[in-house]
């Protein structure tokens, strides 16, 4: 099988010919994979700016059909329609007990220290597999784990009804931000985006009112329309410029929710006076916590729309190009297949 192989900063990624993978271990399941979804976290493993375990097979949203199941397997049989929940969890750690797995001390991910989705098989262990309707779109299916993790996100915010939410971002976790606010009830959506295409995506996916931050000041026109600010900003590109834009929209009692994944050594300036006497919130969101069913339930009713996020389709041995066009910004989400 032809394989997306990622052999570190030095040699970088690699398409190679590789024998596909068996069952060796009575807990694993053995993947005919249909569809994954590249993530911004694939180009940030080949640039050094996300750790990895080289040499691995990179594509971590991934989903496809049981070809095998070791003895122990319950959950699932050959033939059934999978997705993956890549981020493996140790079960043992106080987080894993204590309903934060996604926070787990000893998590390993598939696609980024195990073997991954850029491949025709894959194998994972039962844990990690979660069974989809047979007539679920294989794009919706590749959809699943972002949409996970924004549910998360989602629900630590309290998005509910009437209430108004600016999100930062346009990029496929910012139009999933979109969709699900609308969907938790929230009465008026603003996005802030550059991209004239992502603009468009917003609009389609539900955004009432999208600014462009290089035309106009963007924390002034959200305070404007919101009378003082939103009751929930949300920041997903990972710039501690974009970070301190959400902790300015923010009106009395609001929260700004930090979701895009900043550099390790970033750092913003907050004002202990606001979160006091404004009762404003900081929260962070990290990965899919017990939230792969309610994904799989949102994309299969369409509550997130995969043929607006997928502009582009390429093959694994296309690999290369795929991240070209995600890098030069000609995309909002690349799907690939085998």
């Amino acid at each position: 099988m032809i394989a997306a192989v990622f052999h570190g900063l030095k040699d970088g990624l690699k398409l190679e010919d590789r024998p596909a993978p068996e069952v060796k271990r009575p807990e694993e399941v053995l993947i005919e994979v249909k569809a994954c979804g590249l993530c911004g976290t694939d180009p940030a493993i080949l640039e050094g700016r996300h750790p990895s375990s080289p040499p691995v097979i990179l594509g971590h949203e991934y989903g496809g059909v049981v070809a095998d199941a070791g003895k122990d397997v319950s959950l699932v049989r050959p033939g059934d329609h999978v997705v993956v929940d890549p981020n493996i969890k140790c079960g043992q750690c106080r987080f894993c007990r204590s309903a934060k797995q996604n926070l787990c001390a000893n998590m390993r991910t598939l696609g980024i220290h195990l073997d991954g989705g850029f491949a025709q098989y894959n194998v994972s262990p039962q844990s990690a597999v979660h069974k989809v309707p047979e007539d679920m779109n294989w794009r919706d299916v590749a959809l699943v784990e972002p949409v996970s993790c924004v549910i998360n996100g989602v629900r630590r915010s309290g998005i509910g009804l009437g209430d108004s939410v600016a999100i930062v971002g346009a990029g496929p976790i910012g139009l999933i931000w979109a969709a699900l606010s609308k969907q938790a009830g929230a009465a008026k959506v603003i996005v802030s985006e550059t991209v004239p295409a992502r603009q468009e995506a917003a609009r389609k996916v539900g955004a009432d009112r999208v600014i462009d931050p290089t035309r106009i000041d963007v924390v002034q026109a959200v305070k404007a329309e919101t009378d003082g600010g939103v009751d929930v900003a949300v920041e997903v590109i990972g710039k501690p410029l974009t970070v301190q834009q959400a902790l300015q929209m923010i009106g009395f009692g609001g929260k700004a929710v930090l979701f895009g994944t900043c550099p390790e050594e970033a750092q913003v300036s907050l004002k202990p006076y606001d979160l006091v006497r404004r009762e404003k919130q900081v929260l962070g969101s990290f990965a899919a916590n017990f939230t792969f069913t309610p994904a799989i339930d949102a994309m299969y009713t369409k509550q997130v729309r995969s043929d607006i996020l997928f502009t582009h389709h390429f093959k694994v041995n296309e690999i290369h190009k795929a991240i070209e066009v995600h890098r030069a910004g000609e995309s909002i989400k690349v799907l690939i297949t085998p």
